[in-house]
């Protein structure tokens, strides 16, 4: 019974750290997208707005 509780353990351990460690490099991922789409959004956002926040200061 212990070698079979300390296999299933032992699988159980090997499984939860593969999953931890997708998920870790995943959230990495995530979150190095999520920078990288708000930072263009940012930008874009500047292109787009900055002339008629410019416009709108000169004019009032």
């Amino acid at each position: 019974m212990g070698l079979l509780e300390f296999i299933f353990n032992l699988v159980g351990g090997i499984i939860g750290l593969a999953f931890g460690l997708v998920g870790g490099v995943l959230g990495i991922v995530v979150g190095i997208v999520g920078l990288v789409i708000a930072l263009v959004i940012g930008i874009l956002l500047l292109v787009l707005l900055g002339p008629i926040i410019l416009l709108l200061v000169l004019i009032f």
